[in-house]
């Protein structure tokens, strides 16, 4: 097994803003109407590139289909139809509502295909109004490469309350909060993160850990090529760490910076 762990700092997310910020977020959901399969608006306006196509909206059941260039744009009135949302070369993307309750969770399934392969899984979001733990689990195929690679499991689990507790320093926290683990042919990967209060403005120092061992009968041969690749891993890891961690801090304080109405109205804007 080789294990290479990674410190950076990060921009702080306080909960009490995530509290607000999905609240706002799943208000705007469910201010939404479908009508004849578009998802429409408060204000009449088209979600673009969106379309119900099974079942009543937000109920468990209802499928919800969207392909790239397949809507008309905020506010047009006619979405492409059903040849033109499975032309040839076109990525689509499925989701199917399994549960809707804000006072429990929502859980919704997904699945993708398109040019560079299909991918299927699963979200789920345990207490919206107060989070409490996210979950994430897929499967992948990938066209056009022929190894072990090419196909691929994932999974992977935050437990909020744990996160922001040892992010203010409690002790307590005995199990790193975020947990996610990566299976492909003959090599397993596992990945941790634990915050811990930072030094500087009351930024997050979070330790990225990963494991990568091998599996199955070729386990031995794998972890002594595993071993004998180790430098150019913790290069590759402390590389994809490193980026990361810029691109949230580029861009996480500015969100944190809006309140839960610029939130939305922010994202009325992207629509």
């Amino acid at each position: 097994m080789v294990r290479i762990a990674r410190t950076v700092a990060l921009a702080p997310v306080p909960r009490p803003w995530l509290v607000d910020a999905l609240g706002a977020l799943t208000d705007l959901a469910e201010s939404t109407t479908a009508e004849d399969g578009r998802v429409l608006l408060p204000d009449g306006w088209q979600v673009p590139e969106l379309r119900l196509t099974e079942g009543r909206h937000l109920r468990p059941g209802a499928l919800y289909e969207s392909t790239e260039g397949a809507g008309a744009g905020k506010g047009g009135a006619d979405a492409l139809e059903g040849e033109a949302a499975t032309s040839p070369g076109s990525d689509t993307v499925r989701i199917t509502v399994e549960e809707w309750r804000r006072t429990h969770a929502l859980r919704v399934a997904f699945s993708g295909s398109g040019s560079d392969g299909d991918l299927t899984g699963r979200a789920a979001l345990f207490g919206p109004d107060r989070p409490d733990r996210v979950e994430l689990s897929g499967r992948a195929a990938l066209r056009g490469v022929r190894s072990p690679l090419s196909r691929f499991d994932a999974d992977a689990q935050l437990r909020c309350g744990d996160w922001w507790q040892a992010a203010d320093g409690d002790a307590g926290v005995r199990r790193p909060p975020l947990r996610a683990r990566l299976t492909c042919g003959v090599a397993r990967a596992g990945l941790t993160a634990v915050p811990r209060p930072g030094a500087d403005h009351g930024d997050w120092d979070v330790t990225v850990t990963v494991r990568v061992r091998g599996r199955g009968p070729l386990r031995p041969l794998v972890s002594l090529g595993l071993a004998l690749a180790r430098r150019p891993l913790a290069r590759a890891v402390a590389e994809a760490v490193d980026d990361a961690a810029r691109d949230w801090n580029a861009q996480v304080p500015q969100l944190t910076a809006l309140g839960p109405e610029e939130l939305r109205r922010e994202l009325l804007t992207k629509l």
